[in-house]
């Protein structure tokens, strides 16, 4: 079976985190998101896996290779320029020649894509999309469904009077190779905009999937939160590598500890919290629930970190209080340093002691901030 995968999104929304990394390519709990999407198919049988990349292109290939190390078969077709969500499945073409899947590379789920296929091939339809009952349809494409869920309408994204159902499509679709014929070649095409509506008004038959489970895109700072807060709650037991050091800390709860990591004497591990390789966890130190410390991070003494994550390398000062927001990678911050929530630092900035970042800061990568500063609102230079 064959699924593509879109990973070539410039994640314009998750900045400053995406200036340094592809959407695909953040940290949840240890891996990138895409890893977790590339498992998952891997898992469900799917043995031939299209990634379409674009932005930052290279990081996505060194980290997954060929794919033998997640038991499926990697393709990256080059895509020289955006193309859109339809486009980039159009420029995979010649991989695509019988039933197939497409996945949004930024969704973290736990519906079955075959499930999702099962549903596909007993329709008997040219294409099957996934839909979920949301709160906020006005943020989405959704689509009204018959009797025998065939899509009737489909519209995206809609103004407030043109809503006609909640039910909206969640990136994930099964699709026959004749609907790329409704894809033209070379140019930027959105399967919601442009392709589904196609197909609806040339009368194919498309059917609506309905999808229970959890779903989020972690395409916004609060739903990228909101998936690393799901896989940690996935979390059941406390798993400590062999060679983790522990000299009077308390640890609870469900944890992951990686490799080579040191918690000194007093510091307080509540779970479920995953803590990466080759950490220093300082004395009288405290990771609280729903935090990810990434690999050689070092947390000095009398830090706090509640609900946050800290990307690898990065060093977080004496009494500093990191809640609820994300420091990115090979960052200094400061002494006595708080950092509000849902701010988020971009990789490699320096932050002075005594620094206040307030609610929804953003720092852009390789910042200097101040010590005794108050940020807020954006920082760009």
């Amino acid at each position: 079976m064959k699924a593509v995968i879109l990973a070539g999104g410039y994640g314009t929304r998750l900045r400053p985190l995406t200036y340094t990394k592809p959407k695909p390519m953040l940290p949840l709990a240890g891996k990138p998101i895409l890893q977790f999407i590339v498992e998952a198919v891997g898992r469900e049988g799917f043995s031939d896996v299209i990634v379409t990349t674009n932005y930052f292109r290279e990081q996505v290939i060194e980290r997954f290779g060929d794919g033998s190390d997640f038991r499926v078969r990697l393709t990256y077709p080059e895509e020289k320029k955006p193309l859109g969500t339809a486009g980039s499945v159009k420029n995979s073409e010649e991989h695509l020649n019988e039933t197939f899947a497409v996945i949004q590379g930024d969704n973290i789920t736990e519906i079955k894509f075959t499930d999702i296929l099962d549903f596909h091939r007993k329709k008997g339809g040219i294409a099957t999309i996934a839909l979920l009952a949301v709160e906020n349809p006005h943020l989405f494409g959704i689509a009204q469904l018959d009797s025998d869920n065939r899509i009737s309408s489909f519209k995206e994204k809609p103004g407030q009077q043109e809503i006609f159902s909640n039910l909206a499509s969640i990136g994930l679709y099964v699709l026959e190779p004749e609907v790329l014929n409704y894809i033209p070649d070379g140019v930027e095409c959105d399967f919601a905009k442009n392709v589904f509506p196609s197909l609806l008004s040339s009368g194919e038959k498309m059917y609506g999937y309905p999808a229970r489970g959890f779903w989020t895109d972690t395409g916004v700072p609060e739903n990228y939160v909101k998936a690393v807060r799901w896989i940690l709650s996935r979390l059941s037991q406390q798993k400590l590598a062999e060679n983790v050091k522990l000299t009077g800390a308390s640890i609870r709860g469900p944890v992951e500890i990686g490799e080579g990591t040191k918690i000194e004497r007093g510091a307080e591990i509540v779970g479920p919290v995953v803590i990466g390789e080759d950490c220093v966890i300082g004395q009288n130190s405290r990771i609280a629930p729903d935090s990810v410390v990434e690999s050689e991070v070092r947390i000095l003494e009398r830090a706090r970190v509640d609900g946050s994550l800290v990307y690898e390398e990065t060093e977080i000062g004496v009494g500093s209080h990191l809640d609820n927001c994300i420091v990115a990678e090979k960052c200094k911050v400061g002494s006595d340093v708080n950092i509000h929530e849902m701010a988020m630092i971009g990789a490699s900035c320096e932050i002075g002691d005594s620094v206040k970042l307030l609610r929804g800061s953003r720092v852009w990568p390789k910042i200097r901030i101040a010590q005794k500063s108050v940020v807020q609102g954006l920082v760009k230079h």
